[in-house]
């Protein structure tokens, strides 16, 4: 048993050893990434930039946007020029940079720079796209009302993968240290709550309008949840049950009660399923609330399927 401990210990020994050559070879790649990045900057060989990137993280291909567009701006070099060749590029990496240099190029001419990014959010390539969704809520972060001047053009021409950037960039805004943001999100994402595609209903009711605007508007967008309540349009509806599915509903159940109790007797099964949703969600957090509520639905018929869905998952 002595001797079993030891070859243990020996090889936890080893293991601790091997994890901490590991962690410093890690450590000096990143570094001798950004040293060729900037070598390949300062030589100007910049067709060998993007092939580079290839695989790359997002913070080395960050990296490497910010040191470019620092040497073309010294340079006098025109950057619209270089994203233009980038986009135009057949490279996935050229791509991911290009979407990296529009946040220098908004600087500089901010609708010029801002009409690159529907064509990335386009893109075949999921990455890519989340790339420029990212790059969209960090500019409606850092520059508010023109940004969202933008997007309300976008949210009436735009697709659904259009339409899910701006649910994006609308979450990343959010901050409730700006309480002034509240009404211009809310009325930036009303419209797309009709939306029945899978990936703006995903982001929107139980993501974008529940888990952030609810969360640091809770008054502000509870208003404006019971108002959506008052609609007919089945997709309006479940995005307010789902809203109200999330932890940022917890602090509010008893208001929350008041629009579930409404959505459950919805017959339509897209609908009442959302309210069994939040109702059995809410219930786990504040059972003294939801439980004897489920009860007295029980003795409802027009609510006892709801009721039962909910129970199933308490």
């Amino acid at each position: 048993m002595v001797g079993q401990r030891g070859a243990f210990s020996n090889r936890l020994a080893v293991d601790a050893s091997a994890i901490l050559r590991l962690q410093y070879q890690t450590t000096m790649c990143g570094g001798s990434m950004r040293d060729r990045i900037d070598l390949l900057i300062e030589k100007r060989q910049l067709a060998e930039l993007s092939p580079y990137l290839v695989n790359a993280d997002i913070h080395s291909v960050r990296y490497a946007a910010q040191q470019l567009a620092d040497a073309l701006q010294e340079d006098g070099e025109n950057l619209f020029e270089h994203i233009e060749q980038l986009v135009a590029a057949p490279s996935g990496a050229s791509h991911h940079l290009a979407c990296q240099l529009v946040p220098h190029a908004y600087a500089i001419k901010r609708k010029k720079a801002i009409d690159y990014l529907p064509q990335l959010i386009e893109s075949d390539s999921w990455t890519l796209r989340d790339a420029a969704c990212e790059v969209v809520g960090r500019l409606l972060r850092e520059d508010f009302s023109r940004t969202l001047g933008i997007l309300e053009i976008w949210r009436t021409q735009g697709t659904a993968n259009m339409h899910r950037a701006i649910i994006i960039a609308a979450i990343r805004a959010s901050d409730p240290m700006h309480l002034e943001r509240a009404e211009p999100l809310l009325k930036l994402l009303e419209p797309l709550l009709t939306e029945s595609e899978p990936i703006v209903r995903r982001n929107l009711g139980p993501s974008a309008i529940g888990a952030h605007l609810l969360a640091h508007y809770p008054s502000q967008t509870f208003e404006y949840m019971v108002r959506w309540s008052t609609s007919n349009d089945a997709q309006v509806l479940w995005n307010v049950a789902m809203a109200l599915s999330t932890a940022a509903a917890v602090p509010i159940t008893k208001k929350a009660l008041i629009v579930l109790r409404k959505l459950s007797l919805d017959e339509r099964r897209f609908v009442w399923r959302a309210a069994a949703s939040a109702m059995w969600k809410l219930g786990r957090k504040r059972p003294d609330i939801i439980r004897p509520e489920l009860a007295r639905w029980l003795e409802d018929e027009r609510r006892i399927n709801v009721a039962r869905e909910a129970i199933k998952h308490l």
